[in-house]
């Protein structure tokens, strides 16, 4: 028999990377920028509530080497956004090569209170779910921009010292956004990534990773690339199944006869102490 898994697997991860993931948000509208450049090391956060900003703009340079940035942001939910879910969107130009070691950031209310951290992985923060439309939106990021120490491995880097990491800036700012959550969307991104991540911890010759595999390429088969949110719908009781959506039998059953247990580190540091971070509910 043909053994076509390999090239299924491919094509999954290119439909969840190109496709499914960039219809997470379904509208998005600039925040006005400004930023502040801290001469030195971080201060405290009535310091940087007093500072003199400047204009920004999304695409210009940022951040050499250990130091930081903050920017004000503001901004109005559009009055269409009306009864969606909104949040404010923070990419400070991070690489997408992993969850960490790189930039990371902190956002403030304009009373200087903490809400949430972003990270390359992690970089929502929310406003308003539902919204009423109109609301104002003014916010404050805190931005470490911490280079890549690890990007050649173990070995000596000049980035591990302001002495020697140099004074050119290592990021480029990528978006401050409002943004719109489309839950469908994001609920089938979730689907795929457990069950993906799932059946890359299975043996080849288990076939709980193969009923997977032809679970996730029937949800490929039948999602519209043009229409992710409409055909990423858990179906009713009389519609013919479209997506590995979470009541479906791929995503609930069990792995066999055992159990398996995963385990989430997590450590704080930038100075600060971590910030309570809303989690987004798929429910």
């Amino acid at each position: 028999m043909h053994d076509d898994r390999l090239h299924v697997e491919r094509r999954i991860d290119r439909l969840y990377r190109e496709r499914i993931l960039p219809a997470k948000y379904a509208a998005r509208v600039p925040l006005a920028v400004e930023v502040w450049y801290v001469p030195d090391e971080p201060v405290p956060v009535p310091e940087a509530l007093e500072a003199e900003y400047r204009p920004a703009t999304v695409g210009e340079p940022w951040g050499t080497p250990w130091s930081t940035a903050w920017f004000r942001v503001r901004g109005t939910v559009p009055e269409q956004w009306a009864g969606r879910r909104v949040e404010a969107v923070f990419d400070l130009g991070f690489s997408g090569a992993g969850p960490g070691f790189q930039a990371e950031g902190l956002v403030y209310d304009t009373g200087g209170r903490p809400i949430k951290g972003v990270a390359p992985r992690n970089t929502y923060v929310p406003i308003a779910n539902p919204a009423e439309g109109g609301e104002e939106v003014s916010l404050l990021v805190e931005a470490a921009a911490n280079p890549d120490v690890m990007v050649h491995g173990f070995r000596p880097t000049h980035l591990g010292d302001k002495a020697t990491a140099g004074r050119e800036p290592l990021y480029r700012l990528a978006a401050m956004d409002l943004a719109v959550l489309d839950e469908q969307a994001w609920h089938l991104a979730l689907d795929i990534e457990v069950l993906a991540g799932l059946m890359a911890e299975l043996s080849t010759s288990d076939p709980r990773r193969h009923e997977i595999l032809r679970a996730l390429e029937r949800m490929a088969d039948a999602i519209d690339v043009q229409d992710i949110a409409g055909t990423a719908a858990a179906p009713g009781p009389s519609s013919p199944p479209r997506s590995p959506a979470p009541r479906t039998p791929a995503r609930t059953r069990s792995t066999r006869s055992g159990t398996r247990t995963s385990t989430a580190p997590g450590c704080g540091h930038n100075g600060r102490p971590f910030a309570s971070r809303p989690a987004r509910s798929p429910t």
